[in-house]
């Protein structure tokens, strides 16, 4: 018998050959604007989303990359932040610092800390923030913190919101 797995989005039970289709239908579907779009802008904690699910414990840029794509094609506008250090661990720093010359991606100044550019970015944009971190250090001072971040999970279709 082959493996099953749910849908974040419906709960529906689905072999895993099948659960990559029917999720990206399913977030599509779920998060196709009604009525007039409004266009939701959330920060992307780069730095968090390149380390995910690595296996030799190097970022990647393609998490970067997928996350903004998948963000961006369900009415989402991505602004990814990126610590100051993160450019000299990734896997392709050639096209990060492309990236970041063309601003597509803000990297934190070094000597500074990149959380704290993160919440800054999102206090100024009224945005959410799309980490799995969850900014311990920082909700005595920003008490808004916990209601705005968005926990995620990558699959091959690319980033789920959950």
């Amino acid at each position: 018998m082959s493996k099953r797995a749910r849908c974040p989005y419906c709960d529906k039970l689905f072999r895993r050959d099948m659960l990559d289709e029917h999720v990206m239908r399913c977030r599509q579907e779920r998060n196709a604007p009604r009525g007039r779009a409004v266009r939701k802008v959330v920060i992307i904690d780069g730095s968090n989303v390149a380390y995910y699910l690595s296996t030799d414990g190097q970022p990647r840029l393609e998490n970067i990359v997928t996350a903004s794509r998948s963000l961006a094609s369900v009415g989402f506008v991505p602004i990814v932040v990126v610590s100051g250090a993160l450019i000299h661990q990734i896997d392709r720093d050639e096209a990060l610092a492309d990236m970041i010359s063309k601003r597509q991606v803000i990297q934190a100044p070094k000597g500074t800390d990149d959380d704290l550019l993160i919440i800054r970015t999102a206090e100024e944009k009224g945005a959410d923030i799309v980490s799995n971190d969850r900014f311990l250090d920082w909700i005595d001072r920003f008490p808004w913190l916990p209601s705005r971040l968005r926990r995620y999970r990558m699959s091959p279709s690319g980033l789920i919101l959950v």
